[in-house]
């Protein structure tokens, strides 16, 4: 009995031993169990996080692999470009090696160049002195020559209008035996001179202008004279035709055509006139033929008067030469141009003159000595109004 108790106690303390044993291991267990729960808790948790990670690296690789394809693509690409751009280069380098070479050849010469550079400057520039000095003198050369030009052709159409407007002597001895044989008073030739001093010189004087109008103009004109003067067995023409070949030469170099109207024939034989003749007095003061008037490129208001006079009824202006004194004494000249007006410009004339011997009709005032109407517009007021007509005669030109 005491064998079993002992066995009992035995058998108990191995049970309680054992009971012991299941407790703390299951109390370690259970801990052993709650620690790894909890290690499990993080271990999942760290997996998640691990996890969407890896997603995330997942998708970066993706999209890595992406661009690494494109990159490497590129890389092909532009490695074939090297590859060119190298080739490129070694051609490029070969060709600087050999233009190397080539600069320092020509680097060599540039001394020398150079030298011949500088000395060819220092002659460029004393040949460029010279040529600025010679420039100098050939501008004022030149201006010298152009003027010489203009003078030279001056004196050539003074010399043209000269050969072709001048008379000679046989004409101009004609005129002067004219002069003594045509009109005489108390057995003396008549002169110009003065003739505005004497009242019954007017009308005479004035008609001796008409008519040595009419004579250069063309007109036969003292037959008696033509024949004793024994002219046209000198010359085999008569005085009137010479006269007139001479006057229609100077219509010529006036321009004057015969479509003009007749105030522009009017002008141009004014200017021309006045191009070629100027004012001046004579010693003997007797009346002028116009083709002398031309000869000598002078005359008085009378000589510009009977001048323009044969050159108006040579285009079919008919013409006066009128006779004018003014409050002074003096006397002048003028044309009465038979004209019904002077187109745009003023002027001044008389209605009629029939009293003076004249046809009927306005007979307009012409002072011979302005180069235009337009100048005649711009003076007649001062200059035409102080002269009073005392004797007027018809050129008497024409059938």
């Amino acid at each position: 009995m005491k064998k079993m108790h002992s066995i009992n106690r035995r058998v108990s303390r191995t049970i309680v031993a054992i009971i012991i044993a299941l407790v703390a291991s299951t109390v370690f267990t259970t801990v052993l169990y709650l620690d790894s729960r909890s290690q499990y808790e993080i271990l999942n948790q760290r997996y998640s996080l691990l996890q969407s990670q890896f997603n995330t690296l997942q998708e970066n690789y993706s999209l890595l692999k992406n661009s690494y394809t494109s990159l490497n693509e590129k890389y092909v690409f532009l490695e074939s470009n090297f590859n060119t751009l190298q080739t490129n280069y070694n051609n490029l380098r070969t060709d600087y090696e050999h233009l190397s070479l080539e600069y320092n050849r020509l680097r060599d010469n540039y001394s020398t160049l150079k030298s011949s550079y500088d000395q060819l400057t220092l002659q460029y520039n004393k040949l460029n002195d010279d040529y600025s000095s010679l420039n100098y003198s050939y501008i004022n050369l030149k201006s010298d020559y152009s003027i010489l030009i203009s003078q030279y052709n001056s004196l050539q159409y003074t010399l043209k209008t000269w050969e072709q407007l001048h008379i000679g002597t046989t004409l101009a001895t004609y005129y002067d035996y004219v002069r003594a044989n045509i009109v005489t008073i108390g057995g003396y030739p008549l002169a110009e001179e003065k003739w505005w001093v004497f009242p019954s010189y007017y009308k005479m004087s004035a008609t001796f202008a008409a008519e040595i109008a009419a004579h250069d103009a063309g007109q036969i004109y003292w037959p008696g004279l033509e024949n004793g003067s024994h002219y046209y067995d000198y010359t085999g023409e008569y005085s009137y035709q010479t006269a007139k070949r001479i006057l229609s030469q100077a219509l010529l170099l006036a321009g004057v055509k015969p479509g003009d109207d007749n105030v522009t024939k009017i002008d141009k034989i004014m200017n021309f006139t006045n191009s070629i003749v100027h004012y001046e007095h004579r010693l003997i003061d007797h009346m002028w033929f116009p083709t002398e008037t031309l000869t000598f490129r002078s005359g008085d208001c009378t000589s510009f008067s009977i001048l323009e006079a044969a050159l108006f009824e040579m285009v079919g202006i008919k013409s006066a030469i009128g006779l004018f004194v003014n409050s002074q004494g003096e006397g002048h000249a003028m044309i009465l141009a038979h004209l019904d007006s002077l187109g745009k410009y003023e002027y001044y004339y008389y209605p009629d003159l029939t009293s003076f011997g004249l046809s009927p009709g306005q007979w307009i005032i012409i002072e011979p000595q302005y180069n235009s109407i337009y100048q005649q517009q711009l003076y007649q007021d001062k200059w035409i109004s102080q002269w009073k007509l005392v004797a007027a005669a018809e050129v008497p030109y024409g059938p």
